[in-house]
């Protein structure tokens, strides 16, 4: 058999439920077991597990292994109606150099191994080259349970966690995550364990294990990002506010901007790229995406939400609509 050149999942993301329905609409060949809530997945490109369980109200969890003599690309679609938070830790069995990369708002990461935090209006989309054995863990927590077990004032010290939870913040990433191996290979091994009274009390009791260290590692993360956010909150606040106000407008021009921040164009662009990783005209577009899919949804058709937004063009609308959201605007409409 010719194997492809690579192969491609997609699945919503922060939407536990649709994500099991969509793997067994998915793979109708697969071996099913639902009672266990499992399925694998043997043919000539693939070798995949995935089993999943319901811990608790609000708190799923999934484990998952794969291999594939093919580059795979698993592509996480954004579901900004979710009211669920995806935690997700990718590792590869044999560690090469960076058989992992990862693409996040227009960022190429690549490295042997890393694990993300996003909400539903996140969008990614994860690459393992041919011949590793990929594995790891998922945990989809709904908005509720977070306010519920975390402790108010831990809550509110925790300010990247906070802006995520209230959708001021697209996600977190986090690539460093050598120490998360070891519960996630224990979660794994009690998945694979012949159940009992004490399976799901042991994975709940791992799982919260593996939150808490997580979360116990977002002030450290913060701290690497501070100085973006003091830029985005200082020096450019201007500009920000420029764009947030015209979004039904062209892009103005870095020019423009920097003369609204009292500053150079070079100097203007380089903090920008610092604060958010993406340029000036970059950020401009997916405000203005976001302002569409807000639109789409209150029921606008594709043709007036592109003119509304300033595309002349609504081929090209939709070809970046897509880019950022991963699915046509059409779909989007209510």
């Amino acid at each position: 058999m010719e194997f492809p050149a690579k192969i491609r999942f997609s699945s919503l993301i922060s939407d536990p439920e649709k994500y099991i329905e969509e793997m067994f609409t998915l793979h109708p060949d697969a071996l099913h077991d639902k009672k266990s809530g499992g399925i694998e997945i043997q043919n000539e490109i693939i070798n995949s597990s995935f089993k999943y369980q319901l811990l608790e109200r609000g708190l799923f969890l999934f484990s998952f292994s794969s291999y594939s003599p093919v580059d795979a690309e698993y592509e996480f679609v954004p579901n900004p109606k979710a009211d669920y938070f995806t935690l997700v830790f990718y590792f590869t069995e044999n560690r090469t150099k960076h058989p992992l990369y990862l693409k996040i708002e227009e960022q190429f990461y690549s490295t042997d191994q890393f694990s993300m935090f996003f909400n539903g209006e996140m969008n990614a989309e994860i690459f393992i080259k041919a011949k590793h054995k990929a594995y790891g863990i998922r945990l989809d927590i709904h908005k509720d349970w977070f306010e519920k077990e975390l402790d108010a004032h831990d809550f509110q010290a925790k300010c990247e966690l906070k802006e995520v939870l209230h959708f001021q913040r697209k996600g977190i990433l986090q690539t460093k995550c050598d120490t998360f191996q070891p519960l996630v290979k224990s979660i794994q091994e009690k998945f694979e364990k012949k159940q009992n009274a004490f399976q799901k009390f042991n994975l709940k009791t791992t799982a919260y294990q593996l939150l808490q260290g997580y979360f116990e590692e977002i002030p450290q993360h913060s701290a690497t990002k501070n100085d973006g956010k003091d830029v985005a909150n200082g020096e450019l606040k201007s500009a920000l506010n420029f764009l947030q106000k015209s979004l039904y407008k062209d892009f103005p021009g870095s020019y423009y901007l920097s003369e609204l921040c009292k500053m150079s164009e070079s100097s203007f662009n380089k903090k920008f790229k610092i604060a958010f990783k993406i340029t000036a005209a970059q950020y401009f577009r997916n405000l203005k995406m976001k302002e569409a899919l807000r639109l789409l949804q209150m029921g606008n058709t594709v043709k007036e939400v592109c003119y509304k937004i300033g595309y002349q063009d609504q081929s090209a609308f939709g070809r970046i609509f897509k880019q950022i959201y991963g699915r046509s605007p059409g779909s989007y409409m209510t």
